[in-house]
């Protein structure tokens, strides 16, 4: 399967830069450590004293608080968070850690407005080198936040810079790599492996400042290479008529590839026939608009469900960093179990590839739903049974979510993740009965509206089922 990809040291590099990139981008789920809020009790009386600590929910907790005049923090939790420092504990305060990580994923949605016509205006290696430059810069400075407000400040720029290298840098890397092997670089070099990464960052630091100035820094190869050893992208430059800077890059990339061959088909283009798209494209006929409107629900019910369960992984019962470790492990290899079984059976089709999951996700969240709704809880001991199934549970459906994290439809989904989140702070199990609802609305769309696209030309598909609007 390598032999039939025509992997050389070139490809190599991008696809280590890319894992590398992905780093970064999983400080989109930097709030489950830094919205980390620690066992919370009173020194005048024993708030747990007739019902145990599971079976209370945070609003519970605050609620018996309001008559302590001396609230006792557990000195010693899992993560030192910036909940902890600001005191962002009950009421309105809880809720200003809610707002810090929605402003973040407010960035990326602004991000990916701004950057994804600056990577088609001004290139997609300046452009890159720029954002993941000042994101590296920004997540160092987040680190020193002196308040919640400049935290949250700061974390919107943070979040935009993550928008391009979802957007920007992502493009370039595609570019530069062949059509057949960017499914082997999804599969293998995958958002599971760079949360193993972030959360083992979390893990040896224990404390957010530190680690979000480490996560930040981790990324600095990324601008260094590009701006050291890679031209710009020759599909880039032919596409805006530089025919001249694409040979000169096409030369440098062949070079370093060993590869005379590379990148000769891409020459051989005319930059004539280039035509840029805007959205108005999606609604010149019928059949597009319909599709369109298809993804976009998909898309934006995937990333709300899929950061929602994220961001509310912290408050699960069992060990801290045992369900953030298993919940990228499996994430990790099911992509790579996923692309195998797309490679061997022919007949597992794109359509089946999202049914699937999509009810493994339903039926897993519907029975964690049911644990903590329905089921008493004793104590709140990790190998308390309700408790160990609700987070084997949780890792089954891990894999399947998140798909469309390039789609401004799926920024908008994660906008709203964040409050998914907070809801667990009022009722343990509303996340998870909402992500059902909405995992079985968008599978309902996709039985009836959803087309199969595997081996199948795009391109081809939309001229054969083309329907003018009148």
């Amino acid at each position: 399967m390598i032999a039939r990809l025509e992997i050389n040291r070139l490809h190599w590099l991008l696809f280590v830069l890319w894992q590398i990139a992905l780093v970064f981008c999983t400080q989109q789920i930097f709030p489950v450590f830094y919205n980390y809020s620690p066992r919370l009790d009173c020194d005048e009386f024993n708030i747990y004293a007739n019902s145990s600590e599971c079976s209370l929910s945070k609003k519970d907790v605050c609620k018996a608080l309001e008559k302590c005049e001396l609230i006792r923090v557990d000195s010693d939790p899992p993560f030192h968070s910036a909940v902890e420092e600001f005191k962002l504990f009950c009421d309105r305060d809880a809720y200003y850690a809610t707002v810090v990580s929605t402003v973040q994923f407010l960035g990326v949605l602004f991000g990916t407005i701004i950057y994804g016509h600056l990577g088609d205006y001004f290139g997609r290696r300046m452009v890159s080198i720029f954002g993941v430059s000042l994101g590296i810069l920004c997540g160092v400075a987040s680190g020193f936040a002196p308040s919640w407000p400049w935290l949250a400040a700061i974390r919107f720029i943070v979040g935009s810079s993550i928008a391009c290298v979802l957007v920007v840098f992502y493009t370039f890397i595609c570019e530069l790599i062949r059509p057949n092997q960017r499914v082997f670089l999804r599969a293998f070099f995958n958002w599971g492996y760079a949360r193993l990464i972030f959360t083992l960052i979390c893990f040896i630091c224990n404390h957010w400042r530190s680690a979000a100035i480490v996560t930040a820094l981790v990324v600095s190869p990324v601008p260094l290479v590009a701006i050291l050893l890679l031209p710009e992208s020759p599909k880039w430059l032919i596409s805006n008529g530089k025919e001249k800077e694409a040979r000169s890059a096409c030369r440098k990339l062949q070079y370093f590839a060993g590869d005379e061959t590379l990148f000769n088909e891409d020459l051989n283009q005319q930059s004539s026939g280039h035509r840029v798209h805007t959205m108005k494209d999606l609604l010149t006929d019928r059949t597009i608009a319909k599709r369109t409107v298809v993804l976009c629900v998909l898309w934006f019910s995937t990333s709300l469900s899929a950061f929602g369960s994220d961001l509310n992984s912290g408050n699960l019962a069992g060990n801290f960093y045992a369900n953030q470790f298993v919940s990228a492990a499996v994430t990790a290899f099911a992509k790579i179990f996923v692309f195998i079984l797309d490679e061997k059976l022919p007949t597992f089709d794109r359509r089946k590839l999202y049914y699937y999951p999509q009810i493994l996700v339903i039926v897993c969240y519907a029975a964690i739903m049911f644990l903590l709704a329905f089921v008493k809880e004793d104590d709140c001991d990790e190998d308390y049974w309700a408790n160990w199934a609700g987070w084997k549970v949780q890792s089954l459906p891990k894999s399947t979510i998140g798909m469309g994290t390039c789609s401004l439809l799926a920024r908008c989904g994660a906008l709203l993740a964040p409050q998914m989140a907070y809801l667990s702070s009022i009722s343990r199990w509303a996340p998870y009965g909402v992500v059902v609802a909405i995992g079985c609305f968008s599978l309902v769309i996709a039985i009836f509206f959803l087309p199969d696209t595997k081996g199948v030309d795009l391109g081809d598909m939309e001229k054969k089922d083309k329907e003018p609007i009148n």
